[in-house]
């Protein structure tokens, strides 16, 4: 599938799912590329703890950061700058990155990552939910009962105007159903 109709899903209300074989990584990078780059504002709900997620995307932005020098010169300055992050707890420079530690703005502004884990279309201020759990969506364990809830799931996201995507483990999706086949981002 190309990037156009992944963007193009992204701004269309309802229930999405993409299967991985490592679901938390691939939330963070979604995190990074939407959050980070295009400057998308997202709900995140995940099993890894809100600073797993935040180390993996200022791990991505440092790169990003080192990858972008002009010269190996500068290249080998940015690798020492970035030290100090994990010496200090904040960067010197670029002065800028403060804003993805774990209480900067970006993680106020950009990212809201629930750790009550409560689904809710209501109080959000974004309209892009990012799970990397399909437990995420209900209370108890997940069976076929559940899976047919999941229509009614997607008719409350789009009646709230919220596209959800939820990243499923690969070797756990053997017992999807239909809908999920047939919303594959």
């Amino acid at each position: 599938m190309d990037k156009m109709d992944s963007y193009e899903k992204l701004n269309k209300p309802g229930l999405w799912f993409v299967k991985t074989r490592q679901p938390c990584t691939e939330l963070c990078r979604c995190v990074y590329e939407l959050a980070v780059e295009l400057g998308l504002p997202v709900v995140v709900y995940s099993s890894a703890s809100k600073r797993e997620i935040q180390n993996n995307v200022i791990e991505m932005v440092k790169k990003k950061c080192i990858d972008m020098a002009s010269d190996e010169l500068e290249r080998n300055w940015l690798e020492q700058e970035m030290t100090e992050y994990n010496t200090h707890g904040q960067f010197w420079y670029p002065e800028e990155m403060n804003d993805y530690v774990p209480n900067g703005s970006f993680w106020t502004n950009y990212v809201f990552i629930d750790e009550f884990e409560i689904l809710s279309f209501t109080n959000s201020f974004s309209n892009l939910y990012l799970i990397d759990n399909l437990s995420e969506l209900w209370y108890d364990e997940i069976n076929d009962d559940n899976l047919s809830r999941l229509p009614l799931i997607e008719k409350e996201a789009i009646e709230y105007k919220k596209t959800i995507v939820v990243f499923l483990a690969s070797p756990n999706t053997e017992m999807l159903s239909e809908f999920v086949e047939n919303h594959l981002f």
